[in-house]
């Protein structure tokens, strides 16, 4: 038997929280170049939006470094996490901007930084850039990719971490 869900005609924001949580979803770092250096935040409005021509969507806060960043340099980079880059996920969402670049390995593509060990990164050239309500939408064309097969997911799912694998 399974429990009656719980019904709010205009929710408040804690409760969108709680509902959006059982959307599992992937996590990633976007990061981009700027002339002070390397610009990065954790994210998870992430997707794959078309294969011809291969592109991704990312959803950041329109007041954002990262966001105000891409957009001036003209490329982002997605590196998204496995469960070993966890700690990623808490530094790029939590510390401030200048201390999260330090200590964390990442080479130059194409002018953004792509962290070493992900599970997979994808470095886009800005296609577009329109806002959406308080966020933007960065549209990107893909550059390249590069991936770890052997890498476990990580996920979240009910505000909680977890692993994925195959």
């Amino acid at each position: 038997m399974t429990a009656t869900p719980t019904r709010t005609a205009l929710p408040d924001r804690e409760e969108f929280c709680s509902a959006m949580a059982q959307l599992a979803t992937g996590v990633a770092v976007v990061t981009t170049g700027s002339p002070d250096g390397p610009v990065g935040c954790t994210a998870n409005a992430v997707l794959s939006l078309s294969t011809e021509p291969p592109s991704v969507l990312v959803s950041l806060a329109s007041n954002g470094r990262t966001v105000q960043r891409a957009s001036a340099h003209g490329g982002f980079a997605v590196n998204i996490l496995g469960w070993h880059q966890r700690d990623l996920m808490h530094r790029f969402a939590r510390l401030p901007a200048a201390e999260r670049f330090q200590g964390v390995a990442y080479r130059d593509e194409a002018g953004c930084p792509a962290l070493e060990d992900t599970a997979a990164t994808v470095v886009c050239r800005l296609d577009q850039a329109p806002v959406a309500l308080d966020h933007t939408l960065l549209i990107g064309r893909v550059l390249w990719t590069a991936q770890d097969p052997a890498a476990r997911a990580l996920v979240l799912y009910q505000r909680r971490q977890h692993a994925v694998a195959l």
